[in-house]
């Protein structure tokens, strides 16, 4: 089982694909590296293909009674990760916190990556108001981390809030995202959670938007509820430079649930930026 050390963590991670552009992928919140797994398949053909666990998650460890689970926490285990596997100009993909994780990573070393693609991004800029709608979806997540760190609820509680979560995503995947949420580190959950939704933590979000010269390529589920069509454009007006998709009919995981349809934006969004990009950099 390849496993990589920090400090006070220990990150598993698979790489697939033996040539071709790198691709990074980032999971979402108490997800694992499963929930790429269709994705990767569909591009190691023509790309190098690296999943990993963040700390807490899958089956990467904290090691330490001082680990951290901030979101700075995740940005340097990417870092030194991509380091230790020696991925440069890698493609970065990231879903839902990982999304944040991968944009935040992105502006602090932009030398080390081609493109940004952030799937399923899931908060608003802060003082633009929220909906409720949306603040219902943050609340519900929140409850979820609450739950697992304090252990109060039964398994099949447990189960009953991941499916309707991840309803329109098919078995086996579903069952696994069920594993996947019941197994994570309590702390890491909640920890990643509330930094996620802290406000500095959004306004470097909005900002590394803002700065980044990256060709950014954001994607979402035409029936995402989770991360809504108004902060979507948000964010699209905000990029300098790059395009947008919707999948249409998925839901929070088109990854999962179209796989092929993803894979295709992704392959024709490479495509389409990496000859601009090798002209500016000559």
């Amino acid at each position: 089982m390849p496993i990589f050390d920090t400090a006070t963590a220990r990150l598993y991670y698979q790489i697939s694909g033996e040539t071709g552009p790198p691709v990074v992928f980032l999971n979402g919140w108490a997800a694992s590296c499963r929930e790429w797994v269709p994705l990767a398949r569909k591009l190691n053909k023509r790309h190098r293909c690296l999943v990993y666990d963040m700390r807490g998650c899958g089956r990467s460890l904290a090691t330490s009674f001082t680990a951290g689970f901030e979101i700075d926490d995740a940005v340097a285990d990417l870092q030194n990760l991509l380091n230790f596997v020696g991925f440069r100009d890698a493609h970065l993909v990231g879903h839902g916190i990982g999304a944040i994780v991968a944009a935040l990573a992105a502006r602090a070393h932009p030398q080390d990556f081609s493109t940004l693609t952030l799937i399923g991004t899931e908060f608003t800029p802060t003082g633009s108001g929220e909906s409720a709608e949306r603040r219902d979806n943050t609340d519900l997540m929140l409850t979820q981390a609450r739950v697992i760190l304090q252990e109060m609820a039964t398994v099949p509680y447990l189960r009953n809030l991941v499916l309707w979560r991840y309803r329109r995503v098919p078995e086996p995947h579903r069952t696994e995202l069920f594993e996947d949420f019941a197994a994570v580190d309590p702390r890491a959950a909640y920890q990643f959670m509330q930094s996620a939704r802290d406000a500095a933590v959004r306004d470097r979000f909005w900002e590394a938007l803002d700065a980044l010269t990256l060709p950014i390529l954001l994607m979402r589920g035409e029936s995402d509820d989770i991360c809504p069509a108004s902060v979507h454009r948000l964010m699209f007006n905000r990029i300098r430079r790059g395009q947008s998709g919707t999948v249409r009919g998925s839901g929070h995981l088109p990854m999962i649930e179209f796989p092929q349809e993803c894979a295709d934006l992704l392959e024709e969004f490479f495509r389409s930026e990496l000859p601009r990009l090798h002209r500016a950099k000559v």
